[in-house]
């Protein structure tokens, strides 16, 4: 444990690539990864309330469970965040397109 903790912290996310290379795609293509994304974030972030619901008055769980618990509904969140406001940034066509797509 000690060893962990003395080491700096690395926050990788799966979707790192995705992210770095958003520019080289079409913005349809960017679009629709930041749906897709978004999708699993909000799945993510459901699973999180209830289990977070769940388990905060359950005095068999450690706080320091909860503790991550939160810390990953706070990233949940701030991912959510970042993806609205990169939103406005992609051209509002690839946006439009997209959504019409969808809804076909």
């Amino acid at each position: 444990m000690l060893e962990i903790a003395s080491k700096p912290i690395h926050i990788f996310l799966d979707f790192n690539s995705v992210i770095v290379n958003l520019p080289s795609l079409s913005p349809d293509n960017q679009a629709d990864c930041l749906d897709r994304i978004e999708q699993n974030v909000n799945i993510l972030k459901t699973y999180l309330e209830e289990n977070i619901s769940l388990k905060e008055h359950l005095p068999e769980i450690p706080e320091t469970g909860m503790a991550v618990l939160q810390q990953q509904f706070i990233l949940a969140q701030a991912i959510e965040s970042w993806i609205a406001s990169l939103r406005h940034t992609l051209p509002e066509s690839s946006v439009h397109t997209v959504l019409q797509s969808r809804k076909s």
